[in-house]
């Protein structure tokens, strides 16, 4: 078998997510200032997005901002007022220390781990380079909401009654007049454990 065709048939066999070329686009994060707090509002889809755990992603940017924090599968809830470009600094320095391979740039990588040791695995060009370990503390001290009160929250789902539906910690908001996809003011109207009910006075965008 010839040269050209002994490299035509091992060029057919590397990995698909070798030969494709296009170009990694950085996430960007999207957030809002709540009162004394700071809401990332699509923390679950950034994670997805670059294939890593939002356990590990919210704990690296409550370390690095130097603050405390709470989290669920899509929210990350941060002590204290960021703006948008200092949280995307960070989850910048995460993907160049956590997701993007040293060698030769691309996001198809994993963590694995041998004895005690994290290594970042890049499955388009081979190479692993050990990592180290993030903690960071995960607790937050917050004010509770009260009647009467502005938020401003961005509508993730559709209630059952067709109310907007957003998550803010710990609680489930339910705004009236408000639909998925919408950036809102609205006035807290009630409150039921964590629940708390609120009508839109003003859509943001």
């Amino acid at each position: 078998m010839k040269y050209e065709e002994l490299l035509e048939r091992a060029y057919k066999g590397l990995p698909k997510n070798v030969k494709e070329k296009k170009r990694f686009i950085i996430p960007q994060v999207i957030s809002h200032i709540q009162g004394k707090t700071t809401v990332v509002q699509n923390l679950g889809e950034i994670s997805k997005l670059i294939n890593r755990s939002v356990d590990m992603l919210a704990k690296y940017i409550i370390k690095e901002l130097g603050t405390a924090g709470n989290y669920d599968h899509q929210h990350l809830v941060l002590k204290g007022q960021f703006r948008d470009y200092q949280i995307q600094q960070k989850f910048e320095d995460f993907l160049r220390e956590y997701v993007l391979c040293p060698e030769c740039g691309r996001p198809d990588t994993k963590i694995i781990q041998e004895k005690r040791v994290h290594i970042l695995k890049c499955e388009a060009c081979g190479s692993w380079h050990p990592l180290g370990s993030i903690k960071a503390k995960v607790s937050i001290s917050r004010e509770k909401p009260k009647i009467g009160e502005i938020i401003t929250i961005h509508i993730t789902q559709t209630g059952k009654k067709g109310d907007g539906m957003a998550r803010m910690g710990e609680y489930t908001v339910f705004v009236s007049n408000a639909r998925e996809g919408q950036t809102v003011k609205a006035r807290i109207t009630n409150i039921q454990g964590n629940t708390i009910f609120a009508e839109a006075i003003e859509i943001i965008r």
